[in-house]
């Protein structure tokens, strides 16, 4: 009898060093795996390739798929070949694709702590400048933990800075803002719109052309990098260069599929990500607004600024705005005004 429950001991303590080895059942996957496998991550952008979006992610994909010794190979479909940029989030959640990179302004009411970053005229000046902000922010303070909760962030970021953009017009008073019909997505830039006397219109990035063409739209709020990336400067001819607002941009992944990924692929994609990947981005839309402002000038547009009295107008309407974000907040639970301090905090720890 004892040889027996012997033997049966040592079957059942070898099936446990078997499934040991074998990391057991369910669970994210640990250690380094299988070295010959390959993770194969698929990857969405509305924007175009040629744009500073398509080019970041490129050489962000480059990086990682380097480090990982082309053991993760990221698939990267520009131009929103896969969905419009209003579906980035909803995809990303569902796991059609594994990571999205896309606009938070597209998606109004979910990311409404990270709006504090688009306000008007809040001393924004370069893509660098924004995206440093935007990261130190997420990264140092806790406001953001609930809106990023179900997704594995790997960066948050923004552009340069937003004119508005005329085509008919030129806006170099407040008052002829009034009656216009302006370009924007949602959230401070709608509210600093309508606060104008202007009427918010939201049109997809993809029909914008378009509307601008046939006078749909009189003018845009758009970072000089998708006037480029776009070629609006072939329908636009005035650019009020007021440091509007910039847009957030987010880069997210599917959590599961981050926990199904082995700990040292998931550390690769992790170390070439955050502050690693800004450095990767480096001054992409800040190089491109210097060239679309070259493209502007030799196509004849203006590029211009108000006179003091008017830039005192249109900060005050931007104040405005600002001030009832901050009330808005309140009203959903947050404490608006110390959100607001800590963003702006952020933004001035990072002034050229």
């Amino acid at each position: 009898m004892k040889s027996k429950l012997c033997l049966f001991l040592v079957i059942i303590l070898g099936l446990s060093l078997l499934l040991a080895g074998c990391g057991g059942g369910g669970g994210s996957t640990e250690g380094e795996g299988d070295a010959d496998q390959v993770y194969e991550l698929n990857v969405h952008s509305h924007d175009p390739e040629a744009s500073a979006t398509g080019q970041f992610l490129n050489a962000w994909a480059a990086q990682v798929e380097e480090a990982s010794d082309g053991r993760l190979k990221l698939n990267i479909f520009h131009a929103g070949a896969l969905g419009g940029p209003r579906t980035a989030i909803e995809m990303v959640q569902n796991g059609t694709v594994d990571i999205s990179w896309g606009l938070q302004s597209f998606f109004p009411g979910q990311f409404p702590v990270t709006d504090a970053f688009a306000l008007p005229m809040s001393g924004i000046n370069s893509a660098a400048q924004a995206s440093r902000a935007f990261w130190d922010f997420y990264t140092n303070t806790d406001y953001l933990d609930e809106e990023y909760k179900d997704f594995h962030v790997l960066l948050l970021h923004a552009n340069c800075d937003s004119p508005i953009s005329s085509k008919s017009v030129k806006i170099d008073t407040v008052d002829k803002l009034k009656g216009l019909n302006v370009r924007a997505l949602s959230g401070p830039p709608n509210d600093f719109i309508m606060a104008t006397g202007a009427a918010p219109v939201n049109v997809e990035i993809g029909e914008l052309y378009s509307a601008i063409e046939n006078n749909t739209i009189d003018a845009i709020i758009a970072d000089w990098h998708i006037i480029y990336a776009r070629k609006f400067y072939e329908q636009l001819n005035y650019y009020l260069d007021e440091a509007i607002t910039v847009n957030p941009y987010f880069l997210l992944m599917n959590k599961d599929k981050y926990n199904s990924l082995p700990e040292d692929l998931q550390k690769i994609l992790d170390d070439a990500s955050g502050e690693a990947a800004l450095g990767i981005a480096g001054s992409a839309w800040d190089d491109i607004e210097a060239e679309v402002r070259g493209i502007i000038e030799e196509r004849g547009g203006e590029i211009y600024r108000l006179d003091g009295a008017e830039k005192e107008k249109l900060q005050a309407i931007a104040d405005e705005v600002t001030a009832n974000w901050i009330k808005s907040m309140d009203e959903l639970g947050y404490s608006g005004q110390d959100i607001y301090d800590a963003a702006m905090e952020s933004i001035k720890k990072f002034e050229d």
